[in-house]
This record gives C-alpha cells, structure tokens and sequence, in this order.
C-alpha cells in the first residue's frame, strides 16, 4: 500500500477547503431563506426548522439560537450542510462571524473529487467527534476517514488529534490504520505536507529489478522544531546494499541527500540537490546546486552544477546577475564550464532597453592535455515605437580572452539600424491584396563565421504580406521580397510565395493545393542572408466518406527536380481510417515511392474495445526486406472473476528482438486493489526487468510504469496513442 501520506493530503485538503470558506474574508451574514418559526428580543434570534445560505453552502437544521452583536449562531439537530461538491451533516454547529472560527461536532461527510482539487478519483467519507477552524489553521479531535462506501467500511485512518496549519504541513497524532475491523499498525504522529513534496508512505515499497535485486524501501516524514517537514527513507537492496535519503524543507528552501554504499561498483555513491531562496530587501536570490557522484543508474562518474540567479527589480524593469558553473569527471576525462551573464531591462518613457553581458570560459582535461576557450559576448536592444511602426537598433558582439584566437561562433551586429511598419503607414492607403504587409528598412555592419571571420555592412529592404479568402473554399497567399547591397559590390534579392487553393465540400473533406516558392537572385556572402531555391507544388486530400471510412492523400512534385539531379516526388501517403462506432478504430498508412515505382512501408493500427477490455494493435511492415519492423500488442483489463489481466509485447524486426514485455494483474478488493506487475525491457540502458507489488486504495491516483519503456517513454510509437 502507498501514499499514505497523500491521502491525510487529500483528507485535510478537503479539512482546508472547509475552513478556508470561513476565513480570511470580510463578515457576511447568515441568510434565512425558510423557517417555520422565529422569534427574538434585543440582540438574540431563535428559529426552528431552518434553511439558510451562508457563503457558498446552505445549511439546515431544526434549531437555530445566535446573537446578531457577537456574530455567534448555534445550530442544533439534524444539521445538513450543501456544497456545490460536499454534503455534511452533525449535531452541533457554531459559528462566528466577528473571528471566523467555526466548530462542528459530531460531523461526517462526504466530499466528491472536484472539492478535494481531484487528488481523489472516488468521494471521500470523513467523521470527526470536533473540528474547529479559524485564520489559516485548523485543529480536530477522533478522525476518521475512508473511502470505502460500505456502512462498515473495509478500512479507515484513525487520528486522535490533528494540527494543520494552510499550505504547509499537519501532524496526526497516534495514527491507526483499521483493516477489516482490525488495527494493522499504529503510529505516534504522521507529517503531512500540505503540499506535493513525494510519497511519504508508513508502508514499505518491495519489489525485485536486474540493477537492484530484491529491495525494500521504507519512507517516513518528520517536523524539525520549527515546525518544517521532511523524508527520510531507507532503501535495502540486495545488490547494491543499504541506501539512505533526507528530503528536508526548510524556509526558503529544500536540501535532498541520497548515500549509499554500492557493493556492485565497491564505492560510495552520493547524490545531493540544494534548493535556496533568499530575499535581501528588493533584491531576490535564489541558490540551486547538484552533486552526483558514482550513481549506478549512471556510471562510475562525477558531476556538479551550481547556479545562483540575482534580481533587483525597480519601477522602470530590472537588473539581473547569473552565474552558472558546471563540472564533469569521468573516465580520465574532465570538463569546467563557467558563465556569468548580467542583463539589464528597462523601459524610460517609450524606449525600450535590453543590454545582456555574458562571460564564458569552458576547459577540457584528458590525461595531461588541457585545452580551453574564453570570450565576452554582448547584446543590446533599443526598441522606440513611432505609433504603428517600430525604431530598433540591435548590437551584438563576440570576443574572444587571452590566449584564445577563435570564438564559439555566431552572427555579429555591430550594429544594425532598423524601421518596420505597415505598408499603410509608409504609403498611405494600399490595395486589399497588400494591406496586410510589412516593410523593414535596415541597415548595419555584420560580422560572422568561426576560425575565419568575415566583417560586410549590409543594406536591406524587406516587404512581407499575407491575403486570405474564404474559409473552407478559398485561396491564401503569402508573398515576399528582399533586396540587400552589401560593402563588398556583392547584391542579393529572394522572391518567396505560399500559395493555397482550398476545395471543401460535405461536412468536413477538402483539397489542398499548394505552390511553395523561394528564389534568390545574386550572391551574398553572409550565411545569415543566403536562401535555397526550391519550387514545389503538393496536394494534400481529405474526404469524410459513409459508413465510417476517412480517407487521406498526401504528396509533393519538386519542379526543380531534374535540373538539380534529386528525386521528383516525394512519398505518396495513402492512409485510410475506419471508425463505424465509438468502440472500433482501424487506421492503415501506405507509402508508394513513385520516383522507383515501389510501396516503401504499410502501417496498420486497430483498437477495439469489447466490455471493459481494449485491444491495441500496431503493426510495420517493410516491403523493401519483406519483413516487419514492429509489432505493437496490447491487452487491458480481461476480467475473470475479481481479477483483470493486462499484458504487452513490442518487438523489433529489424533486431530480430523482443524489446518489451509486460504482464500486469490487478485483483479487485472492492475499495482497493493488489496489483503485480512484471516488467522486462531487455534493450534499455541500464536494462530493467522487475517484479513489483502494490496494494492501493483505488479512490487515490498512482502512477503506474506499465506500458512504459526503461527510461519511461510511453512504448510502441504511431497507433499506439489509439
């Protein structure tokens, strides 16, 4: 059984969401909606049989008695209270209005997911003999809660007395899982983060994997002094011996630690994460540092990352300082990255400023060899808008320190002057085609390349524009121009067009045609500026036929096919879709290579769900070498008798290989599940094949690596998302 600790989660943030509804908000007053009999002198009211609404609830109950000067009402016998998501009922309920502090006695609800912010999937029965509530705190007395919809519930959690305070933490007193009747384990307090901060479940995790052999993890939170939350765990591995983790809140921050002393690689393993957050005054810090050393998920290495970001914010934007230092150690092999970065935002009127300052060093060390680069690389942005067009003048440079003669390369500005605007704002009132166009006039000197750097002032005019019409059935344009005169006699201009055609009919099918079309004309000898030359036509359908068929078409003529010696066309995609009804889905993909006349793969997907139970099919087949690339299958959820049975299996062709297989069975304990899985990924770095076992309360999500490959990407790939 896992997540305990989630579930008092789950269970108080319900408690929360109650006490939050009284608090932290201006008085507002009780209001009567129906009674059948009232009554009252001076400052007091008593009514009977009462319905009221009061916040977002409406309450009931057969007696009412409050004092409209102290703002206290006590409501008595058969008391109900109606949530849009909750409804409660106890013996006795106080309220006060001047200190918004509530107590009701006596209560038990019943909470549906969307008022627990879904971390349940099934509603929540809660029961407390007192619960009493006010500012950011809450306290109670004899919990019980469960999600077990039986009049004798299966289990419950027993807690003596609570303390929670809002979006930090409650400790649980003398904490009792009651199983069938029966106390399972008993506990002096439980921790609960009022926040997601991992799974602090009291039960041990056990299971066996290839990496770690036959392991046991124990997890259990704790509270400092001060009142902050953490985890300490304890992993025992039959492989790889005993490990020990520390996840620590504290301020304005968090410290993870994870050691082990690894038999298999005969060294001790170290992980550390530090999370810090300091403000003095204005200005903001923030410490982030990681240390890995001799990780077996890893490999007998050593790593560290520090970074500390320093922001001060003013009226006018903000300065920032960053340092960044990175340290690799593996194999003989070293690697120290540093970079400090400043960088300055402001905003003085209409202007806006942006200047970014960054130092780089980066050093190499194998064997006695050392090598190395330094450079200082500056940005700048000015922005200064005229109305509807922008004045921007950008600098960029890179320059290399010390003994380094080349940089790390890039585009150089140094710097370059631009206007961009509407062509309505440079030419007055313009044809429809082309109102919905740019022009950008720029100048500047440039710089760039890497051992070789080649400097070019450069002189640009730059008209770009978009035309639509229709929706369905319909043409778009888009067009281009661009003409720049470099410092060297050299010139360059590019035409560019994306021309559209739109056919539709029926409900949903359309054609596409399309004309794509980029040409430059002259020389330009920065890589920034030089453009391909292609000329493309492509058809693209889409016809929505009868009886649940779809059918698609894509592909693609190069016009300069020939003259430039590659293929003509591109692939043929015909792919055709078969969903008659919601439990059915069968797609199908060929891809025909007209340039050699020959089919090139077919892929074939099918879903088919049947009761509770889905098929998942996913096949590739490569008629080139007559074999099958992949076949995808999997099975969810076969019933028998109290039991469901999953299982996958991915092969690869072109390996000859079984790439995955899984089994999983869930058996069905009314309020909660036993599930086994078994796991094999043979082909994954570092391989994972395992045996896991969980009892789990179904009302509480999990997160469940069945389906998933060894470093958890979802396995199989196109069809499989059926």
């Amino acid at each position: 059984m896992q997540g305990s600790g989630r579930r008092w989660g789950a269970v108080l943030t319900a408690v929360c969401l109650l006490w939050v509804g009284a608090t932290a908000q201006p008085r507002e007053e009780i209001q009567i909606e129906k009674v059948s009999q009232i009554s009252g002198a001076g400052d007091t009211v008593q009514a009977e049989r009462i319905l009221a609404r009061w916040r977002d609830y409406r309450i009931s109950a057969t007696r009412l008695e409050g004092n409209t000067r102290t703002g206290i009402y006590r409501l008595f016998e058969g008391i109900r209270l109606e949530g849009t998501d909750i409804s409660a009922s106890g013996a006795e309920l106080i309220l006060n209005l001047e200190t918004n502090r509530w107590e009701l006695h006596g209560g038990q609800a019943t909470l549906q997911p969307p008022f627990t912010g879904n971390r349940l999937l099934a509603p929540l029965f809660v029961q407390g003999q007192t619960l009493s509530g006010r500012e950011r705190f809450v306290e109670g007395e004899r919990l019980q809660a469960t999600t077990c919809d039986l009049p004798h519930p299966h289990f419950h959690w027993d807690a003596r007395t609570m303390d929670a305070e809002e979006g930090r933490r409650a400790i649980l007193r003398d904490v009792r899982l009651r199983l069938l009747g029966h106390t399972l384990f008993r506990l002096p307090y439980v921790v609960v983060p009022l926040r997601d901060t991992g799974d602090t479940s009291p039960l041990p995790d056990v299971g066996y994997s290839d990496l770690e052999g036959w392991y046991l993890r124990y997890a259990v939170a704790y509270f400092l002094l001060q009142g902050y939350p953490g985890t300490a765990r304890l992993d025992l591995m039959q492989r790889r011996g005993v490990g020990v983790s520390i996840d620590q809140d504290f301020a304005q921050g968090n410290l993870n630690l994870y050691w082990l002393r690894d038999r298999q690689l005969g060294a001790q393993s170290l992980t550390g994460r530090l999370r810090y957050d300091r403000n003095l005054g204005t200005l903001q810090t923030r410490w982030n540092a990681d240390y890995r050393r001799n990780s077996y998920l890893i490999g007998d290495s050593t790593a560290w990352n520090l970074q500390t970001d320093w922001l001060l914010p003013s009226r006018t934007g903000q300065t920032q300082l960053t340092f960044v230092e990175s340290r690799n150690l593996a194999s003989g092999f070293e690697n120290i990255t540093r970079v400090w970065t400043l960088l300055e935002t402001r905003a003085i009127g209409r202007l806006q400023l942006s200047l970014n300052g960054s130092y780089q060093e980066n050093e190499s060390t194998f064997a006695s060899t050392r090598t190395g680069t330094r450079q200082w690389s500056t940005r700048s942005n000015l922005r200064y808008p005229l109305g509807a067009a922008n004045l921007q003048l950008e600098y960029e440079r890179v320059l290399p320190v010390g003994a380094s003669a080349t940089v790390f390369g890039g585009l150089e500005r140094l710097p370059e002057l631009s206007l961009t605007a509407p062509l309505p704002w440079w030419v007055g009132d313009a044809p429809s085609l082309f109102r919905d166009s740019q022009i950008r006039l720029s100048f500047g000197s440039f710089a760039e390349g890497f051992a070789t750097r080649i400097h070019r002032e450069r002189y640009a005019f730059d008209w770009q524009g978009r035309w639509r019409t229709g929706t369905r059935t319909g043409t778009s344009l888009f067009y281009g121009f661009k003409q720049t005169f470099y410092s060297d006699d050299t010139a360059q201009y590019v035409l560019q067009s994306n021309l559209e055609q739109r056919f539709g009919w029926g409900e949903r099918s359309e054609l596409s045609l399309r004309w794509n079309y980029i040409r430059p004309y002259g020389y330009s000898p920065l890589n920034v500026d030089r453009a391909g030359f292609y000329n493309l036509l492509s058809a693209d359908l889409r016809a929505f036929l009868s009886g649940g068929w779809n059918l698609s078409m894509a592909t693609t003529y190069d016009l300069l096919a020939r003259e430039q010696g590659r293929d003509e066309w591109s692939l043929l995609n015909i792919t055709t879709e078969y969903q008659p009804t919601g439990w059915l889905f069968w797609r199908n993909q060929l891809s025909y290579d007209p340039n050699r006349e020959r089919w090139v793969s077919f892929q074939s997907d099918l879903r088919w769900r049947f009761g509770d139970s889905q098929l998942t099919l996913a096949t590739r087949y490569d008629p080139r070498r007559a074999r099958w690339g992949r076949v995808y299958a999997r099975v969810d959820a076969l019933k028998w008798g109290r039991s469901r049975f999953s299982a996958i299996l991915q092969y690869n062709g072109y390996l000859d290989r079984i790439e995955s297989r899984q089994l999983l069975w869930v058996y069905d304990l009314h309020c909660a599940e036993l599930e086994v899985r078994y796991i094999d990924n043979p082909l994954g770095f570092p391989p994972d094949t395992g045996v896991q076992v969980f009892l789990r309360l179904k009302a509480f999500p999990s997160f469940s690596r069945f389906g998933a490959g060894s470093l958890g990407a979802p396995l199989g790939g196109f069809g499989t998302d059926l």
